[in-house]
């Protein structure tokens, strides 16, 4: 190869480096009116909540939309959100802490104001916050609490979701109290329809002889708490993990029982195969167990690059409609 082909090659090796490394910084909040409040929320159903309180007197980004935030390890273009917001808001409870933390100790906003949701759920009404075992938790504020393990997963009960949004509400009216008025009347609004999701709801199972059901991994305890459900056994201990055969045995003995559960709920973001090999070898056995999807809501489809505001309610009426249906 000739020196000239040479120095063009490398030319047109690092200028795509060179065009990225000078071009401006993306601006995320480009659709917020300038006298509203930038407010960035972790996760979807911090969207939904914020964005029913927010009304048009504050703009809600969500950092997370198709992935979920147990295994998200932060993004360089998430600073770019967090540098130029007014309110962050996050999950907490061992969900999203660590890599709201990695953001936390990063970012250049001097005026941001932060909100965990979950431990101030936590500290204002402990007995609403599943426990676990014991172990110290570290939070985004670099300091170690003692929180049980604490299931995180606070959005997939009305109820809770409820305490949410007052929470949020509350947050918001305090930094823009100006518009604290308008904030105070949309939660409210929008408490209510979360009550009426909870009562029609509880009125769809009250009259199925068998509430018990298996999940996929430990989500649906809120879920299960605000409908007088049971959940029985889980398949993965932890997202991702397969049982072993010890736990295989388990819920096949679960399923056997004559009272036991008749309903597999799986997730659409993990893959259904355990939860078909279990049916099987209960099949063999004479016994029918009907597989369903529940979503735990943690991700999101857009429609060009918007979430839709009314996804929650929606998604939690689905998952209600659907184990009534396959309940006993």
């Amino acid at each position: 190869m000739r020196r000239s082909d040479v120095i063009i090659v490398l030319c047109l090796t690092f200028l795509p480096f060179t065009f990225i490394g000078c071009s401006p910084s993306p601006n995320f909040w480009v659709d917020a009116k300038p006298n509203q409040k930038k407010i960035l929320v972790s996760f979807p159903p911090l969207y939904a909540f914020t964005h029913a309180v927010a009304g048009d007197d504050a703009y809600v980004l969500c950092m997370l939309t198709t992935q979920g935030p147990h295994d998200y390890d932060g993004a360089p273009t998430d600073l770019f959100k967090v540098n130029k917001a007014d309110l962050f808001i996050y999950n907490g409870l061992t969900l999203d802490d660590e890599f709201v933390r990695k953001m936390l100790v990063s970012h250049k906003n001097k005026s941001l104001v932060t909100l965990n949701v979950g431990e101030v759920l936590e500290e204002q009404q402990p007995k609403l916050v599943i426990k676990g075992d014991g172990k110290p938790q570290m939070h985004a504020d670099g300091a170690v609490h003692h929180h049980g393990d604490d299931d995180p997963h606070v959005w997939l009960g009305p109820d809770r979701a409820i305490e949410m949004t007052k929470i949020i509400a509350a947050k918001l009216a305090e930094i823009d109290s100006a518009k604290k008025k308008g904030y105070q009347e949309r939660a409210g609004k929008f408490i209510k329809e979360l009550e009426d999701l909870q009562s029609k709801g509880k009125a769809k199972f009250q009259d199925r002889k068998n509430r018990k059901l298996i999940t996929m991994h430990e989500a649906f305890g809120y879920f299960a708490n605000a409908f007088g459900l049971e959940i029985v056994e889980t398949i993965q201990k932890k997202p991702g993990m397969d049982p072993d055969a010890a736990s295989v045995a388990k819920l096949v003995r679960l399923c056997r029982d004559k009272d036991g559960s008749r309903v597999i709920a799986v997730e659409p973001q993990y893959s259904r195969a355990q939860a078909e090999a279990l049916q099987r070898t209960l099949e063999s056995d004479g016994i029918q167990v009907k597989i369903i999807t529940l979503d735990p809501l943690e991700t999101v489809e857009t429609e060009n690059g918007k979430i839709d505001p009314g996804y929650y309610l929606k998604k939690m009426r689905e998952n209600i409609e659907r184990l009534a249906e396959a309940l006993p």
